[in-house]
């Protein structure tokens, strides 16, 4: 079968194309086979859109797809159509695309049962969604808006119910729906009158069914079940709230109140849909115990068991010990127990047993095989279901089909041996080979805490209470165990490293692949230990995109350091077309953390020293901030046009890096230091006019907000602007005459200071000449003297006693005595006492400073020497501590692990070898301060 589909494929494109593609993407000829070994309908799908290929082999398409991901994609595939006929036929073209994506991640191991039925079942929203829009769209126009007794607007919410409502939809569902509107009254007229709401919302439904279930040249969407609502088919197609809950209270019987189990709102007015579901919950959780319940839903199943037995047997679904039992007795327990238990009160099976476990009413064991029982019966259904995308549960006669079908679901051999060990009885689970080491190993080993890290490794091993591993991640697993241990016992801190591995092979789920690439990688192993014994900070990033481990194995990705141009280019994907400013918002978030992840990886790795990984800091840094200013401009220029000079002239601006940007010696969790000045007054352009200071102080605003705002995606760079020239009231950006107006009168020599390590970062480069020339200007106009040396080191003093906060047991990286500020100050001090007369020493970057400091002959060659590596060191030590997410930032606690754990990512033998070097070197750099400075 996968032969005949790759051949049937390969007569459809470009043969030399194609094979090109298997040979540049090694994971093409594993996804073909699965797929076309197992789904006739997704290969001949494949084969009518064949590049579509090329799409699945895109990283961001194998990953999971949210419900704001399917629904941008959506608007995206139907854009370009107006017509019915033709937004029906787009809509199904979505669905089989989206359908090879998720089977392909499906039967590559990719995503585990719950996110698959979870994935149909959002596509099936989104459908649902285009549905309901185009059809009230139409309605509207023909009668008007609905309106209720009191003339307010009311709307139809679209009720998911069974596998839809519980998130678990199949391949070939049906997807079973209830349709209720708001209220009784008469729509508002249109260009064919007007009608009773009742009447309205039944074509509503009648035309969203139709929406769906049409066949077209595309196929169809959905078939549409409307069984389950009142009465059946014999009831309205859509009832009010208050015609539902007069049905509800007088007449629901049992089966009703559990088929309301799994009711959930897909579609349609949010409002209505939130009302029916508070009513819901009032009909299905009662008070109390209701012992009949479990004698009536015995009944329903011996009933079923009934009508199979006359039809025969082998039914998946229906059958004994078959799906729909393990979701009967879920059910009948949450109706028995959730009235009292509202933590029972969950719509999908898997996440219901573990609940009804975790509570006790069932128990450890039967939870436990119950759940793999469940997740291995749905697998079954998905494979039969996936073949030909017939709604089938019965497994097949014949020996062969029977044994393909074994094959499908992953058992090994032949057809005939996969047939013959599909039903054989499982063996007891066999003993792990590999033993977790006992308490005394591990506490001899380096844990501080040798239960909690046993504890994390047997999770490691076993999987989590109800996720149990299948059998070849169980393999994986026991595989990487022992290289696990090495990778931990050499990291910065082995308990942190543990406990966060933990958390990230959780989050890798059912991935056997991924696990196996870490036990045969030691250097991927090692660098992740190290990065998770950071704690939260890096980690978080890889438990929400699992997948960057795969691209981190590549040694294309980090072996050589990335430039600002490379960096621009991974951030391009913000602006592809159709994403909302908050959709755009987030993707920078996140591929600004998976450039960080990789910088950083470099920097663990020992592919980058400091400087190195702090160039590549910024150069993100630099790319990430223009991306922030596209996004910024963009609604500023569409509503205000751009500024111009009464001539007409643009008015350009610059953005002037400071600090660590400026110095170009950013590190994970730095802050952007910037401002923005613009060359002169003049207004927008545009509708809305506005002054052009009006205009690049809300684009540099709204910079620090597209930048800085905490979203859903976390935070790309947190922006400060208090070091812009110019008084608090004066708004965020300045022109250069206001600016050289400003330090001209009012600038301080900490200003001044601040100057040195400026840098221009973005904006007009003839503007950026002139910015410079002022800074120049200001900052080396005119030479330092001594009082201004003696204000520098008693502003330094101060520092050291109100941030440094040094104490016998407490020590400051940066502020301490003989820190980072110790050498950024002298440099800083001498380049404002030399750099009048010598251009050599006016350098951004310290290290860059310290160099031209010793060419003008204010320093001894051997002391720039001297601390240009003591400030290397303690910028490492600096680095270490954020890494390892030392609170507060740059303190080392000496009564903690801390010094331990830098002095093993320094690859410093002890804590007192480390220590006794930290001492070393901060008494060198205080007297070199002491001696130039004071």
């Amino acid at each position: 079968m996968a032969l005949n589909n790759l051949e049937r494929y390969a007569a459809v494109v470009d043969r030399t194309v194609f094979f090109g593609t298997l040979a540049a993407h090694p994971g093409a000829v594993g996804l073909l086979a699965r797929l076309f070994g197992s789904s006739q309908f997704l290969a001949d799908a494949l084969r009518r859109r064949p590049n579509l290929l090329a799409w699945l082999l895109e990283p961001p398409t194998m990953r999971q797809w949210l419900a704001d991901d399917l629904e941008a994609d959506l608007a995206q595939t139907l854009a370009p159509f107006a017509a019915r006929e033709a937004r029906m036929n787009a809509l199904r073209r979505f669905k089989y695309r989206q359908l090879l994506r998720i089977a392909s991640r499906d039967l590559l191991g990719d995503a585990d049962l719950t996110v698959t039925t979870e994935e149909l079942s959002r596509l099936a929203d989104a459908c649902l969604a285009e549905a309901w829009r185009l059809a009230d769209a139409t309605l509207r126009a023909q009668y008007g808006a609905p309106l209720d007794a009191d003339g307010a607007e009311t709307g139809l919410a679209v009720i998911g119910m069974g596998k839809l409502g519980g998130d678990e939809l199949n391949y070939s569902s049906d997807i079973d729906l209830m349709f209720v509107y708001g209220a009784d009254g008469e729509t508002e007229g249109g260009s064919e009158g007007r009608i009773a709401n009742g009447d309205y919302f039944a074509r509503l439904g009648r035309e969203i069914v139709a929406l769906l279930e049409s066949v077209t040249e595309e196929g169809y969407a959905f078939r549409v079940d409307l069984r389950l609502r009142p009465e059946g088919r014999m009831g309205p197609v859509v009832l009010s709230l208050d015609g539902y809950r007069t049905y509800y209270a007088e007449r629901a019987e049992l089966w009703e109140r559990q088929a309301l189990l799994k009711a959930r709102a897909c579609a349609g007015d949010e409002r209505v849909g939130a009302r029916f579901m508070e009513l819901v919950r009032s009909v299905v959780y009662r008070p109390g115990v209701d012992a009949s319940i479990v004698g009536a839903v015995r009944g329903m199943k011996h009933e079923i068991d009934r009508h199979l037995k006359e039809k025969g047997g082998g039914n998946v679904k229906l059958g004994r010990g078959g799906i729909r039992e393990i979701e009967f007795l879920v059910q009948a327990l949450q109706l028995l127990y959730g009235g009292d238990d509202g933590w029972l009160r969950e719509r999908t099976t898997l996440k219901a047993l573990f609940r009804l476990t975790e509570r006790g009413y069932l128990a450890p064991g039967l939870g436990h095989a119950l759940s793999e029982a469940y997740v291995h019966l749905r697998t079954v259904e998905h494979r039969l279901q996936i073949l030909h995308e017939f709604q089938t549960h019965t497994l097949p006669d014949d020996a062969d089909e029977l044994g393909r079908l074994a094959r499908r679901v992953g058992v090994g051999g032949s057809p005939a041996r996969a047939a013959s060990e599909f039903f054989a009885e499982r063996p007891a689970p066999r003993s792990r080979r590999v033993r977790v080491p006992s308490l005394l190993a591990l506490q001899a080993t380096g844990f501080r805490d040798p239960e909690r890290a046993r504890h994390n490794l047997r999770l490691i091993l076993e999987g989590r209470p109800l996720v149990p591993y299948e059998a070849a991640l169980g393999r994986a697993m026991e595989r990487l165990l022992p290289n696990l241990l090495d990778a931990v016992w050499q990291s910065p801190d082995p308990d942190e490293a543990l406990n966060q591995m933990e958390r990230f092979l959780a989050a890798v789920g059912p991935r056997a692949g991924l696990i196996e690439l870490l036990a045969g990688d030691a250097a991927v192993l090692g660098g992740l230990a190290r990065l998770c014994a950071g704690g939260d900070l890096l980690t978080q990033l890889l438990i929400t995109q699992p997948e960057l481990v795969t691209a981190l194995a590549d040694p294309r990705a980090w072996e050589r350091p990335k430039r600002a141009r490379d960096f621009r280019a991974a951030l391009a994907p913000v602006f592809a077309p159709g994403l909302a400013v908050s959709e755009q918002r987030d993707r920078l978030r996140q591929l600004k953390q998976a450039e960080e992840l990789a910088v950083v990886w470099r920097y663990l790795l020992g592919v980058t020293d400091i400087d190195g990984y702090s160039r590549e800091m910024t150069a993100l840094a630099e790319a990430t901030l223009t991306a922030g200013m596209l996004l910024a401009l963009g609604p500023l220029v569409e509503r205000h046009g751009v500024p111009r000079t009464a001539d007409g002239r643009f008015i350009p601006a610059v953005i002037v890096g400071l600090g660590k940007l400026g110095g170009r010696e950013l590190t994970t969790g730095s802050d952007l230091d910037v401002f923005l000045t613009f060359s002169k007054d003049g207004e927008t352009d545009g509708a809305e006019r506005i002054e052009a200071h009006t205009f690049w102080s809300e684009a540099i605003e709204r910079l620090a907000g597209a930048l800085g705002d905490i979203t859903a995606a976390g935070v790309a760079f947190p922006v400060d602007l208090r070091l812009r020239p110019g008084s608090k009231g004066s708004g965020f950006a300045s022109s250069v005459p206001a600016a050289e107006r400003y330090y001209a009168e009012y600038g301080d020599l900490w200003e001044r200071q601040t100057l040195t390590r400026s840098r221009i970062c973005w904006g007009d480069a003839r503007l950026a000449r002139r910015i410079r020339a002022m800074i120049r200007h200001h900052a080396f106009g005119a030479a330092l003297g001594p009082r201004g040396l003696k204000e520098i080191a008693e502003v330094r003093t101060r520092m050291e006693l109100e941030l440094g906060k040094e104490t016998p047991g407490r020590l400051h990286v940066k502020f301490g005595r003989g820190g980072l500020v110790d050498v950024e100050f002298l440099v800083q001090a001498l380049q404002l006492k030399h750099g009048a007369e010598h251009p050599e020493v006016r350098r951004a970057a310290t290290i860059a400073g310290l160099a031209g400091l010793a060419r003008a002959g204010a320093l001894a060659p051997d002391t720039e020497r001297e601390l240009t590596e003591h400030y290397r060191f303690l910028r490492r030590v600096s680095a270490g501590l954020r890494l390892l997410s030392a609170r507060p930032p740059d303190t080392i606690e000496l009564a903690g692990p801390m010094p331990a754990r830098v002095a093993t990512a320094l690859g410093l033998a002890s804590r007192d070898a480390f220590l006794s070097e930290y001492r070393r070197r901060t008494t060198a750099v205080r007297a070199a301060y002491t001696e130039h400075v004071g």
